[in-house]
């Protein structure tokens, strides 16, 4: 079993950074923690766990952002426990080739989709937390406490999860098309958040594989919303036409500019501040920088909404006085879950639980079915899983490539020649019966996150 992950010995990091002043390979480098090696386990951990070998995965911006140390430790997230390991890659798809004796929803020769992390269905919690209780896994309160975790990751050629973790991919997607079914419903759940009406001005900043993503999501579930897209570089631009967006805006665009698109009045002092009388309806924000948000919240029109959905592990300075002088409303989006059915914008002959609620992942499976979603064409380059470290120069170096979705395809993998394989066991932690339940109860395991399911998949 051979796999991609990060080191977090707290020793690696502050070397690299170091010697990254003088050259940023030193990032992809023998001292980096980022590491390619091989990792002997055979053996199951659990009964409902099952060993699934990876045929593509895609390079994401969050797993690029953790290679280069792209965070800065005041941040709350790292306050959180972390493993010694961090495997990378959660946009993959790949074949069940193994499973324990009591796993009840998947079979071998299922071809499946990483889905979640860990949450109490993973955990086999009972009763779930209130999060889980509600289909919101990506809020889950025990993701944290000790247990079992996942082997290997999407950049490797397999990796040992629970049976939960995983979503059935429909016979009729591509294995390209159920790479990126974790990014589609990122995208979607994005949007739904706080889902545009027809005829309202929105912006999406940003035009990385996260935006355009939510663009196409927001002309597949509201044809009629006036799409603008911020883009960094041309061939990004060129993409978000293509997908949907009706106007441009350029990084060097600003409060001018909107006003022009938007009809809004804009005062501005001196060597001061500046701000907008109108704007957008709403502002989906996937890059997560403090010059991004910053614009969102004064672009956006008073009583508008801004998406964070672009995650950017920095403290940030900004002018948060839109929020109560303009009443601007400021919603997070993490990952994926359980949503609100988008009523009429619903694919054909679905209908949602009796609470109207859909699996984020089931509805981007079947927005992928109806050709609404076409991730698939921000693809623009592959490369073998041996060539991993190329591929995350690729995507990072954006510009230069015109890189937008970067693949591993990892369907034939044959002996790898890397520089330093090394064997090295992996230390699996023993199972913990003894975890106590959540502190909020919930309905029945039915309305944790959905298992995979058989019925529908073409």
């Amino acid at each position: 079993m051979w796999s991609v992950y990060l080191d977090t010995n707290p020793m690696r990091a502050p070397v690299v950074r170091t010697l990254g002043l003088v050259s940023r390979r030193a990032y992809l480098g023998p001292l980096a923690p980022l590491r390619a090696r091989q990792i002997r386990h055979t053996e199951l951990p659990g009964k409902k766990w099952v060993r699934v070998r990876n045929a593509m995965a895609g390079i994401s911006g969050g797993d690029v952002a953790l290679a280069l140390l792209r965070r800065d430790r005041h941040v709350s997230p790292l306050a959180l426990p972390r493993q010694s390991r961090i495997y990378l890659g959660r946009e993959v798809c790949g074949e069940v080739v193994d499973v324990g004796a009591d796993v009840e929803f998947l079979r071998i020769g299922d071809r499946v989709a990483y889905q979640l992390d860990q949450c109490c269905a993973t955990r086999e919690i009972e009763p779930p937390c209130r999060h889980c209780a509600a289909g919101y896994y990506n809020r889950c309160e025990n993701r944290y406490l000790p247990g079992q975790q996942a082997i290997g990751g999407g950049w490797g050629d397999e990796m040992i999860v629970h049976e939960r973790q995983l979503f059935l991919v429909p016979d009729a997607l591509s294995d390209e098309q159920a790479a990126l079914l974790e990014p589609a419903a990122a995208a979607l759940h994005a949007v739904l958040r706080s889902q545009p009406q027809p005829g309202e001005q929105v912006l999406v900043i940003g035009a990385g594989t996260l935006g355009l993503l939510t663009t196409q999501v927001i002309r597949a579930l509201t044809p009629h919303a006036d799409i603008t897209v911020q883009a960094r570089y041309s061939f990004q631009a060129e993409m978000a036409s293509n997908l949907g967006a009706a106007h441009i805006l350029s990084a060097a665009d600003g409060s001018a500019d909107v006003a022009r698109y938007t009809g809004a009045r804009r005062f501005s002092r001196p060597l001061g501040s500046e701000m907008l009388v109108g704007g957008f309806d709403a502002i989906y924000d996937t890059v997560g920088t403090d010059d991004s948000l910053q614009s969102a919240l004064r672009w956006v029109r008073a009583g508008g909404t801004v998406v964070l959905a672009g995650a950017h592990l920095a403290p940030m300075r900004l002018d948060m006085t839109p929020i109560w002088h303009q009443e601007v409303r400021l919603l997070g989006a993490l990952e994926h879950g359980t949503e609100r059915w988008p009523g009429n914008a619903a694919p054909a002959g679905w209908q949602a639980d009796g609470a109207g609620r859909v699996s984020t992942f089931a509805l981007a499976a079947a927005l992928l079915r109806e050709r609404r979603l076409t991730p698939q064409r921000l693809i623009t380059h592959r490369f073998p899983l041996r060539e991993v470290r190329r591929a995350v120069e690729v995507a990072r170096d954006k510009a230069e490539h015109k890189a937008i979705k970067v693949l591993l395809d990892i369907r034939d993998v044959p002996n790898l020649p890397l520089d330093e394989l090394e064997m090295v066991e992996d230390q699996l932690e023993p199972p913990h019966p003894q975890l106590a339940p959540a502190p909020f109860g919930g309905p029945a395991p039915s309305t944790q996150p959905a298992p995979p399911s058989r019925p529908g998949r073409a």
